[in-house]
């Protein structure tokens, strides 16, 4: 589930551009897909509320993914638990794992990882681009400005407005991020600007902020990982006559503290899964 839900199984497929990220290896990638694992499993054993899968303090690194993160004191191969100073490496958006399934292979896109945000931590989608409106690419051009005026940009067309309000700004809270998860404070000398305004009128000046935001707002999450899971669990898209049994899901989560066994039964008890495979 855990591959599927936030698409750490395509880091099996993923090539960034070796000249410009020779520290990324078949090793690295495995151990990225491994911290997100063992933070998964950890969440589920502990039966810790959900929303730790946003902000939670602590992660899972062995000696070559703690020096990827810049983590001093942390040797060998075997993995371990280790507690989270500040909000840089809290929560799945701070793991390399999902900040490299969400970039090209020669840079970070906002646009990019705000769709990811939008998709798989909100279940919010948005809708494919207009036709004939020509993307920014994997290399836009230096003499274009930073990557956030290009994209500034790009939002003046009335068509690309609407969505790109929407998944910009989560996108831009990443940044500090390289495109293998690699914290940073500029991109090609350009410092990085990591603040951005969400639809609602919340503001937040990095991505510590940003998750809190989200952590903040644990019904939409809750509601967004029910769907995942029950798609999941029985193998099929949910429909319009499945958003009941979503919302009792979610519903039943809150009730108990957001719990993560919570959702397990209220998944495990509704209809769409108890039905599964029936006429």
């Amino acid at each position: 589930f855990t591959g599927q839900w936030l698409q750490t199984r395509n880091l099996s497929v993923l090539r960034p551009d070796p000249k410009l990220f020779p520290a990324f290896t078949g090793e690295l990638a495995a151990d990225m897909k491994t911290e997100t694992e063992l933070f998964f499993r950890a969440m589920l054993d502990e039966d810790r509320p959900l929303t730790g899968f946003l902000d939670a303090k602590f992660t899972f690194v062995n000696e070559r993914l703690a020096k990827h993160y810049g983590i001093d004191g942390v040797q060998g191969n075997e993995f371990r638990r280790i507690e989270l100073a500040g909000g840089e490496r809290g929560g799945v958006l701070g793991h390399a794992s999902v900040l490299t399934v969400s970039s090209y292979p020669t840079r970070t896109s906002p646009v990019i990882r705000g769709k990811w945000v939008l998709e798989n931590l909100l279940n919010q989608p948005p809708p494919p681009p207009p036709p004939n409106v020509p993307g920014l690419g994997e290399t836009p051009p230096a003499s274009a400005g930073s990557l956030r005026q290009q994209l500034e940009k790009h939002r003046s067309n009335a068509a690309c407005a609407a969505c790109h309000s929407r998944m910009d700004p989560l996108g831009f809270g990443l940044e500090n991020y390289d495109a293998i998860g690699r914290w940073r404070t500029k991109d090609n000398g350009v410092l990085i600007d990591p603040s951005g305004v969400l639809p609602g009128g919340q503001s937040f000046a990095g991505p510590g902020e940003l998750k809190g935001i989200l952590a903040a707002d644990p019904g939409t999450f809750t509601r967004a990982l029910a769907e995942k899971m029950l798609t999941y669990a029985t193998g099929r898209g949910m429909e319009v006559r499945d958003r009941a049994a979503i919302r009792r899901v979610a519903e039943r989560v809150r009730a108990q503290g957001y719990r993560f066994s919570a959702l397990i039964d209220g998944v495990l008890d509704s209809e769409p899964f108890l039905q599964r495979g029936g006429k």
